[in-house]
Order: C-alpha cells, then sequence, then structure tokens
C-alpha cells in the first residue's frame, strides 16, 4: 500500500513548510502518528489499558487498577488527564486504528524543565515506538513550549525504560528517592536530562503566546 499523503512538516516555525509523504511504519499500512487526547477517547483506550494492564502494572502506577476498572473507570482516568492543569500535556499515539502508546508531559521542580513519561501497548514494544514518543514529546517541549531542558526519569530497576535515554543523546542527571507506587519499583530512581538545542527560538513560556503556531498543523491525520 502506498504511504498516506500528509499536511505540513512539523519543523519551527520560520523555516518554510512543504508537502511531503509520510512513510508507512515497517511492517504496517499506514504511518506512526499522535495527536492531543481529547475527551471520547475512552472508547479506544479502554480495551488497551485493559489488555495491558497486566503488562504494564510493574512500573504503572494506574495498571494496579485497571483490571477492576469498568468503562466508566476509564471515562474518568481520560477526563482527570484532559482537565490536568498545564503543563501537563497528553498525546495518544497510533498505527492505523490501534493504539500504539501513550505519551505525557509533567512539570519539574523548575518553571523551566519539564519531564516525559510514557508506556506502549505490549503488542508494539521492540519495534522503536518508544523512542518515538519520547522524540514527539522533546519536540513539543522545546520547539512548542520552549523549555530549557528535557528530564527522562524512571525506577533504577526498569531496565527497559532505562535504554531509552542514553540512546536517545541524554545525560545523567541524578538519582533520588520516590514513594513506591507500582508492584515492581524499587524506589531508586534516575533522572537523565537533555538541554534544548541552540538555535530555537523563545517560545510560549517566554512569550505567553502561541501566535507563531496559529494554522500550523501535523503532516498526518489520526485515524482514531
Amino acid at each position: 500500500m502506498e504511504s498516506h499523503k500528509q499536511n505540513l512538516e512539523p519543523n519551527s516555525p520560520e523555516e518554510e513548510f512543504q508537502l511531503y509523504p509520510v512513510p508507512n511504519w515497517s511492517g504496517y499500512d499506514f504511518p506512526r502518528v499522535c495527536r492531543e487526547l481529547k475527551k471520547t477517547d475512552s472508547k479506544v483506550l479502554y480495551p488497551v489499558m485493559k489488555a495491558n494492564a497486566p503488562h504494564l502494572k510493574g512500573y504503572i502506577g494506574w495498571a494496579k487498577y485497571a483490571p477492576s476498572w469498568d468503562f466508566k473507570g476509564v471515562q474518568q482516568f481520560v477526563n482527570d488527564h484532559v482537565n490536568d492543569e498545564w503543563p501537563r500535556f497528553h498525546l495518544i499515539f497510533s498505527i492505523g486504528k490501534k493504539v500504539v502508546g501513550f505519551g505525557s508531559l509533567a512539570p519539574m521542580d523548575s518553571p523551566r524543565d519539564i519531564q516525559v513519561a510514557l508506556w506502549v501497548a505490549k503488542e508494539f514494544e521492540g519495534q522503536g515506538i518508544g523512542k518515538w514518543i519520547v522524540t514527539q514529546l522533546e519536540w513539543y517541549s522545546f520547539y512548542f513550549y520552549g523549555y530549557d531542558n528535557v528530564y527522562y526519569q524512571h525506577d533504577a530497576s526498569n531496565r527497559r525504560s532505562g535504554k531509552l535515554p542514553s540512546i536517545l543523546g541524554y545525560d545523567f542527571s541524578h538519582s533520588f528517592d520516590e514513594e513506591v507506587s507500582a508492584k515492581k519499583e524499587t524506589g531508586l530512581w534516575y533522572s537523565w536530562r537533555k538541554k534544548k538545542p541552540a538555535g530555537i527560538a523563545p517560545e510560549l513560556i517566554d512569550t505567553g503566546t502561541l501566535e507563531n503556531w496559529e494554522g500550523i498543523r501535523f503532516p498526518w491525520v489520526s485515524m482514531i
């Protein structure tokens, strides 16, 4: 199947936007796409969250409760995330009509820093989805919001999660103790940092406006 033609490339606003095709993801008939979480997403997240709760409960706090959730429980989860206060921000990731993962931005102690958090559906592990999710969250952090630093944090025992930051160019920052909230957590966490690349124009946290991004769209259309 041919790659789906999309709209505009999400580069910095100083660059001219060009039409281009987004290639299908390897092994699939559709490209990888993401979009902001919506209140109606409970219908697509319900089966994914229920099916992946046993897989995720080792390191994701909500997953230990998800097996007992009905549809209303997942709807409440979605509502809570949609209504989160800034700077919390959530994206849903998909290939075709399949949800492959979920990514979020969450605050750090400094208002100029942000951290990424994510989970990947078991069916799609080992396919580069985690790296893609982090990369998209970084793009929002640096180009859209204008943060100085993006942090990636994980429990010391989470070896799969711990592989990503060094692969993606993060530098080790520090370790810290955190209350245990998931089955396999030890309470010792590692924190990794990536600094904003040079040459990025000031954005939302400095300008207080998103006027640079008015009318700009991602180069894809989500099918969910």
